[in-house]
């Protein structure tokens, strides 16, 4: 039992435990290769053609109505309309904003031309002052809107939409050469007022699995303060020259939270540099946990932002809109199993991270871990060839030791021989113990069968029984029975 004890003893002063907690945050680095396999550049083609009505407007007196003797303007479609999302399910699922898929952004294009030159001339009947006083009285988005909607109820549109997730390995430039080799989206969730309301979300599906899903934070709300990561891909609203597939990786803090008017959710507010085509994009944590959807506008909120801010809508509305098609969003097993090769390649447990590493093997093989793995593995492969690995119990013994220097290690040593003599001897002094209450136990022995023998000689050994039985015996030492 006592060399149990010592051994228990010596392995609690060094003994080194192999499992370590897993990291709270990563590093920038470790950030951008864990969440870049899992955003996607999304693109939407709209063909077709459209008449659309002409209008007049009285700023003063806030009417709107449609020009009836005018005449319509007819215009053939063909535009691109480019945006990023992010894998929030292997089977395919990527959350977008809504304005990215949606026929309504055509349709908010092809209509504003109408709606600006029916605004603006009537403006020009308008004095300095007045013209100031309106824009200053905050109705003028109010009543853009409705200039808007007016136009586009109005108009007649005959149009068709594909979208399409682009193929991370095209080495094409422009948007129509891009199509050719991507893969073809189903709209399966869309919140169509999102013009209205803010919710600009939408959830779209490929023809793959095994993709690289991106989990979602479940905090309630980041506070303000907190450094928060952008990935997406910038570039104009519509695509007619060059499109690099390289995702932009941004970081920033949250500088506020806003809620819109009527609006029960918050809306984020980074610093995060971000433009047009990364709206859809994640904004995420320093775990690589998903907390927000960029959004490029976000009604009355981007009228003060300027050009300094983005917004990002909480990820609790795409889990809104996943539950409406019965999606629940607890797989994202490719994801952990590269976030733990990379904690464990950081503290150089090398033979742990490729084990980890070979389950992201398991990613499709066009939206996989591949690139993002190789510089960890190549590190882990530096790490086992200088004999700096620490996978083993003895390899860390031995690099803590390397790491320590001659004088540090010269009192360790110390420290050891110390407490290994004053083990031994501790061991000595307990097994002298035993052996004198080992001879104690054995003189008593003798005692009792001497006095047994005497009284049996004496009473008998009936009586001696009996006598023995219901009476005790006292107690004598050795010497004393001799001498009787």
């Amino acid at each position: 039992m006592f060399r149990f004890s010592f051994l228990l003893l010596l392995i609690g002063i060094f003994g080194i435990p192999l499992s370590v907690r897993a990291a709270e945050s990563y590093s920038p680095e470790a950030l951008a290769n864990l969440v870049k396999p899992s955003v996607v550049r999304i693109i939407t083609h709209t063909v077709g053609e459209a008449e659309i009505a002409p209008i007049k407007v009285d700023v003063k007196r806030g009417l709107i109505a449609v020009d009836e003797e005018g005449e319509r303007k007819k215009v053939k479609v063909d535009e691109y309309v480019s945006g990023s999302g992010f894998i929030i399910h292997p089977d395919g699922y990527i959350a977008t904003n809504a304005h990215v898929v949606s026929q309504e952004t055509i349709k908010h294009l092809l209509a504003s031309d109408s709606a600006l030159a029916a605004f603006y001339e009537n403006a020009l009947y308008l004095s300095d002052e007045e013209a100031q006083s309106f824009l200053q009285s905050g109705e003028a988005e109010a009543f853009g809107k409705r200039i808007l909607k007016t136009v586009i109820e109005n108009s007649r549109f005959d149009l068709a939409s594909d979208t399409f997730v682009l193929n991370p390995r095209s080495e094409k430039e422009k948007a129509s050469d891009l199509v050719k080799e991507a893969f073809p989206a189903t709209i399966e969730s869309l919140n169509e007022i999102f013009l209205e309301d803010d919710r600009d979300v939408a959830l779209i599906k490929i023809g793959l699995d095994r993709l690289p899903a991106l989990p979602l934070s479940t905090e309630s709300v980041l506070s303000v303060g907190s450094t928060a990561y952008i990935f997406g891909f910038p570039g104009t609203a519509e695509l007619n020259t060059k499109s690099p597939l390289e995702a932009t990786f941004t970081r920033g803090v949250v500088s506020a939270l806003k809620t819109a008017a009527g609006k029960d959710f918050p809306v984020y507010q980074t610093d995060a540099k971000v433009s047009q085509g990364s709206s859809g994009g994640p904004l995420f944590n320093d775990r690589g946990e998903a907390v927000g959807l960029v959004t490029f506008q976000t009604g009355e909120l981007d009228r003060s932002s300027g050009d300094n801010f983005a917004f990002a809508l909480p990820v609790s509305l795409i889990q809104d809109e996943a539950g409406k098609i019965g999606l629940v969003l607890d797989r994202h097993e490719l994801f952990s199993a590269f976030a733990r090769g990379i904690e464990a390649s950081q503290e150089k447990r090398c033979q742990e991270a490729s084990r980890y590493f070979r389950i992201t093997e398991a990613t499709n093989d066009i939206f996989s871990f591949e690139k993002s793995v190789a510089p960890y593995r190549e590190r882990c492969r530096s790490l086992e060839a200088d004999g700096l690995a620490l996978d083993t119990r003895w390899d860390v013994l031995r690099n803590g030791a390397r790491g320590l220097g001659t004088p540090m290690l010269s009192l360790v040593g110390g420290a050891v021989f110390f407490v290994a003599i004053f083990g031994a001897a501790l061991f000595w002094l307990v097994r002298q113990v035993r052996r004198e209450e080992e001879e104690i136990g054995a003189l008593r022995r003798i005692v009792r069968n001497d006095e047994r023998r005497f009284l049996e000689r004496k009473y008998g050994s009936e009586r001696i029984t009996v006598h023995l039985r219901n009476a005790p015996v006292e107690k004598k030492s050795f010497r004393n029975n001799r001498e009787r």
